[in-house]
């Protein structure tokens, strides 16, 4: 007995559908015009009947036949939408199928051809041609004989004239029904099997894959796991979704810590409250329609066994239930899994110290700059707790080190001056450690000795050569003994792979990365791992030095990874790619509307450094409305003040509220 499938329709809205059959009736409406060409073979100037619709509305000046056109337009596009609706409400005819939207549009257009135009044309628009034809080319026409209609020339044959609309309103019709077809299956409704938590664009697809994987004999799928939810993990997602949409052979799922990708260059922006937290993080399901996505933590990793271990908790966050583990099996593995932050054998700079890795990082890192703030404002007679509460330390000096200083130096400054009265601009000292030469080693010379004079004339204190041996609580302990105190320590000094990846058995360089080949493939794996983005050692075949950990070089990577993996898949072992890619450019900030770059081997500073960095990553934001929500931040910053609000957590709210007869006062 055949089983019945049943068509589970998700991410649908009706309005969007008709949308999409609106976009395809106003460019149906406007291929309707190419074919009233034929008319002028036919003795009739084409644009006649255009002016007889005009005058049909009452419009009878020199924007009659525009009037015309757009009453025709209208009218197809109001039909056209009728017949969708009813089709959509119906279920007739499911237009993620191209072969069916095709027939919705010839179904369309021939309504409004019998319907519509050749009644209206019989008994209203060919009078109207006839009267326009007496009174603008009476002489021209005296010679020929006209039919029983009194309106057809010798030269002018009626049938001719029906062909010929025929002609347009089948083009009319294959026109919204491939337009408004292709655009509900790239951007419509999703069919989204409940089993497997996939989703697909065509209805057919979704009937097969219910058929040859849930079916009597279920076929072998091909897995493909990716860990890792940001810039090298997104981009793998989604060129194989883009490939293998209606491939029902394939599976992909996706494993990320966090549910959203996060766009990691505006992490300084977002602890100094400039951008809000939102704007730049996207949710990762919203990448996932071909794709299972599971926001877990990866207990372990078995490239023999292939097999991955992910565990995630039962409960509430703070006190879970109990710990669940479940394993996932692959046949391609895709590792991007990122890096974590570098603390250089300074062990308890992990325990006292700030990172800005995520988006968490940010903000705790802007609630304790304000809580600084406050408590300075409210001790400002304590001249050594105040300059202890307002010394803001940041360890390194490369890119992340830089923009974090600047943005912070402009924060701390703002805010005094317009919100902590009892505070003074000079009191606040934020010093900047380097352990090499010079700052910004991703850049030349002289841009970096650029950006560490205007750092310095915005007031910070660069220290070159200098490395931190000890961190505590209260106090940042440098190699040439000097201590500095203060309760902010902020740590930059670079990333490495988690341990997780560092374990595994597979050849590593000197820092942990996974070593790879110029196809991104690992090596003793390269049938079936790759490793890309930060976790990963790819070396450039120009220079034979690993490229560095940035985003367009791990979009890229991400890119070529695909097209390999593809290649493999489908065993095209000959169009596969080598990763050779030249980095465009480099740019950082250094402060507000400053910064310095190297774009295609040109360099930049200064206020044009600044307005390409956010150019820049402005456009590479995956989607429309993070661009508008960022740009309508930037905006609101050029007008109003910094936001000094502090939304405490529950752990802050827990501290701040210590038993009252445990405290001491000083006055």
């Amino acid at each position: 007995m055949k089983r019945k499938t049943t068509e589970i329709r998700v991410d649908f809205s009706l309005k969007r559908e008709v949308f999409f059959v609106v976009i395809g009736a106003m460019l149906g409406a406007v291929s309707m015009l190419i074919p009233t060409a034929f008319e002028v073979g036919m003795g009739l100037p084409y644009y006649v009947t255009w002016l007889a619709f005009g005058h049909v509305v009452g419009v009878y000046s020199s924007d009659a036949a525009f009037a015309g056109v757009a009453i025709h337009t209208i009218t197809a596009i109001s039909i056209g939408i009728v017949i969708g609706v009813f089709l959509y409400k119906t279920g007739i005819l499911n237009i993620s199928k191209l072969s069916n939207g095709l027939l919705y549009g010839l179904f369309a257009g021939s309504v409004i051809l019998i319907v519509f135009f050749i009644p209206v044309y019989l008994l209203i628009l060919q009078p109207e041609i006839n009267r326009i034809l007496t009174n603008t080319m009476p002489e021209s026409y005296d010679e020929y004989t006209y039919d029983e209609y009194g309106t057809t020339l010798s030269q002018y044959s009626f049938p001719l004239v029906i062909v010929s609309y025929i002609i347009m309103h089948l083009v009319f019709g294959i026109t919204v029904g491939v337009t408004s077809s292709t655009l509900s299956i790239k951007f419509g409704s999703r069919y989204r099997c409940t089993k497997c938590d996939i989703s697909f664009s065509r209805i057919d697809s979704y009937q097969k894959h219910v058929e040859l994987i849930h079916g009597e004999k279920p076929i072998q799928l091909t897995r493909i796991l990716i860990l890792g939810g940001g810039f090298a993990g997104i981009e793998v997602l989604r060129q194989l979704q883009k490939t293998f949409q209606n491939d029902i052979r394939i599976d992909i799922t996706l494993v990320s810590r966090d549910n959203f990708f996060l766009f990691t260059p505006m992490l300084p922006e977002i602890s100094s409250g400039m951008i809000e937290t939102r704007h730049i993080v996207t949710p990762l399901r919203a990448f996932c329609n071909r794709a299972k996505f599971y926001e877990t933590e990866i207990e372990s990793i078995d490239l023999e066994k292939k097999e991955v271990v992910i565990t995630h908790r039962i409960g509430k966050h703070t006190k879970p239930i109990e710990w669940r583990s479940h394993m996932l099996k692959y046949d391609y593995l895709v590792l991007a899994l990122g890096s974590e932050t570098n603390f250089f054998g300074v062990s308890e700079a992990a325990k006292q110290a700030f990172t800005l890795k995520n988006l968490g990082d940010a903000i705790v890192l802007r609630n304790h700059v304000i809580n600084m703030l406050e408590q300075a404002d409210i001790e400002h007679e304590d001249i050594d707790l105040r300059k202890r509460l307002l010394t803001f330390v940041v360890v390194g000096g490369g890119f992340s080190g830089i923009e974090i200083v600047g943005e912070l130096n402009d924060f701390i400054l703002d805010s005094i001056k317009y919100f902590y009265h009892n505070l003074q601009k000079s009191y606040a000292r934020i010093i900047l450690i380097n352990s090499g030469g010079r700052i910004l080693p991703e850049v030349t010379e002289d841009l970096a000795d650029f950006a560490l004079r205007e750092i310095r004339k915005n007031g910070l204190a660069v220290l070159v050569n200098t490395r931190v041996v000890e961190v505590t609580s209260d106090n940042v302990k440098l190699d040439q003994g000097t201590i500095i105190t203060t309760q902010t320590i902020i740590w930059a000094g670079g990333g490495k792979p988690q341990t997780l990846l560092s374990a595994l058995s597979c050849e590593h360089d000197k820092s942990g990365r996974i070593m790879t080949n110029n196809y991104l493939e690992v090596a003793g794996y390269t049938d079936s791992i790759m490793a890309l983005g930060d976790c990963a050692c790819v070396t450039d075949p120009n220079t034979g030095k690993p490229y560095p950990p940035t985003a367009q070089h791990a979009l890229r990577q991400g890119k070529v990874a695909a097209i390999n993996l593809i290649s493999k898949i489908k065993a095209q072992e000959n169009h596969k790619e080598t990763f050779d890619y030249k980095t465009k450019g480099v740019m950082t900030l250094i402060g507000k509307r400053n910064g310095v770059g190297v774009i295609l081997g040109h360099k930049v500073h200064g206020f044009a450094a600044w307005w390409f960095w956010r150019s820049y990553y402005l456009v590479n934001l995956p989607t429309v409305e993070k661009k508008l929500r960022v740009l309508v931040d930037w905006i609101i910053d050029l007008f109003f003040k910094r936001d000094v609000t502090r939304l405490k957590t529950p752990a802050e709210e827990i501290g701040f509220k210590p038993n009252i007869s445990d405290r001491s006062f000083t006055t």
